[in-house]
């Protein structure tokens, strides 16, 4: 081990402490706006979930209570089966929005981190560069 490698080493050192910390914290950071934001969608998916549990429920008492009316048959039919597919739908609307904010909330600290990994690899690549006297 001579002078020069611990000082191209010292260097490297220098440069990874310097940079990485900025990025490490900047990272950090949007982390922590990621995972606020996923949380957001997660409150939202809830919120859905539960608002496709009460619709459902309502088109399936509408249904039954509908059915026990005084409607005559032809009008039973075309009412209360017509409320049926109406909530029908409704659910299929809300199981479609559920997946999608599914899909959207994978994405995010997925991102974040392959970014970090892009960050770490730069940093290496730019060390290497600069403690060899290369700019």
């Amino acid at each position: 081990m001579s002078i020069g490698n611990l000082g191209r080493d010292l260097r490297k050192l220098k440069i990874w402490l310097t940079y990485g910390s900025e990025l490490l914290w900047i990272r950090a950071r949007m982390l922590r706006l990621d995972a606020i934001a996923q949380l957001q969608s997660i409150i939202v998916l809830m919120v859905l979930v539960v608002l496709a549990g009460v619709v459902f429920f309502l088109g399936f008492i509408s249904l039954l209570f509908g059915l026990n009316t005084l409607l005559t048959p032809q009008a039973k039919v075309w009412v209360f089966f017509g409320i049926a597919i109406l909530f029908l739908l409704l659910i299929l609307l809300l199981t479609i929005l559920i997946v999608k904010l599914l899909r959207k909330q994978s994405q995010f600290m997925t991102e974040t981190l392959a970014a970090i990994n892009k960050d770490i690899s730069y940093l290496k690549h730019t060390s290497n560069a600069k403690a060899n006297g290369e700019h």
